[in-house]
């Protein structure tokens, strides 16, 4: 799907920002551990249409619905100072009233023409930026981008809703400790929102070096992430002692977040459900049947049909799944500790890791 990610028991289940604007084939900064690099390959081109299509799309669209810009490569890669793809993406949103979340890892944002862009989106409540970093300090697996001192000093500087997304987190190398690290950037940014490490196995042997804990991710495949529950609860504290907002991507402890995890709360959007508002109406029922589910106020049943027909086509794929995920024990045991199924009936889980 052009303008959405492609459902999967993980996306479909877990993730608010399913709809994507990919300006570039690919991404000039190579990072070692890019998830993307499973997906793409090839020069880097501009992708014009994205473009056409996005405009078109947006003529249309009365709901105010997020798009993440980018998901496969970085939207303000080099490549963007003469193409200026995303710059005209987010003119577009900009002149229909649409939602961005910009997630880059570059210093461009303190730069106009893109800084005055996004000032102004901000004005009207329609952008979040996010700035990636593995570590503040290292940069030996992302030599290509810019330093992550200087990525967050243009955060800093910028007048807009900012996350600064821990992506991945790789134990031993990210930080040394969790408070130090969030009492650094407290200043400095609106919400941290974590993403462990994912790996294939056959990477395990130059990542051991870091971390040895891991845990099986993907449903197909042999992907794994980076156990570090303890990790995650420790930024989870510190983000709550100095006052920040704090989001997990796809964790399923829903019970360390304080925030949406791609800061959505921060601007103005209508955002589809996700198991985080499962786990909200567990918390004050204790369980539910899988038939009262209901998500008054969010993307989804008949609210769908007022959206142009790509984009109602793709959150409908990925609603299903969601609802499809949620009946399977197998499944929700993978995405969440914190949720079971039994027949027709969601539960309040108990796991051993909370006790």
């Amino acid at each position: 799907m052009e303008l959405a990610i492609n459902p999967s028991k993980i996306i479909s289940p877990l993730c608010y920002s399913v709809l994507r604007l990919e300006p570039y084939t690919n991404c000039g900064y190579s990072c070692r551990y890019c998830y993307a690099r499973w997906y793409r390959g090839g020069r880097i081109k501009p992708r014009a249409k994205a473009i056409g299509m996005f405009a078109k799309v947006a003529k249309r669209l009365d709901l105010k619905v997020p798009f993440r810009l980018a998901t496969l490569s970085d939207p303000l890669q080099d490549v963007e100072e003469i193409a200026k793809v995303s710059l005209k993406l987010m003119k577009i949103a900009k002149e229909n009233g649409i939602s961005i979340v910009l997630c880059t890892k570059s210093d461009r944002i303190a730069r106009n023409p893109w800084r005055g862009t996004i000032e102004e989106m901000a004005k009207d409540d329609l952008i979040v930026v996010q700035i990636s970093v593995s570590s503040l300090e290292r940069n030996d697996l992302e030599p290509k981008a810019p330093h992550p001192r200087e990525r967050l000093k243009a955060l800093e500087g910028l007048d807009a809703p900012k996350v600064l997304r821990l992506q991945p987190l790789i134990p031993n190398y990210s930080f040394e400790d969790a408070h130090g690290f969030v009492e650094s950037v407290k200043d400095s940014v609106d919400q941290i929102t974590t993403e462990p490490l994912r790996i294939e196995r056959g990477e395990i042997d130059f990542y051991s070096k870091f971390w040895d804990r891991w845990s099986p991710y993907s449903f197909e495949g042999e992907l794994l992430k980076a156990d570090c529950y303890e990790i995650l609860e420790d930024l989870s504290r510190a983000c709550k002692k100095f006052g920040l907002d704090f989001g997990l991507c796809k964790e399923g402890y829903f019970h360390l977040e304080s925030a949406n995890c791609c800061g959505l709360h921060m601007i103005d959007c209508k955002i589809r459900p996700t198991l985080r508002e499962v786990y909200r109406v567990l918390v004050k029922r204790g369980e539910v049947s899988l038939n009262d589910l209901e998500f008054e106020g969010y993307l989804f049943g008949e609210d769908l049909n007022e959206l142009p027909r790509p984009i109602k086509k793709a959150l409908r794929f990925h609603e299903k799944l969601f609802l499809k995920c949620l009946r399977s024990k197998e499944v929700l045991e993978r995405l969440t500790p914190l949720i079971k199924v039994e027949g027709d009936v969601l539960k309040l889980a108990k796991p051993e890791i909370l006790l």
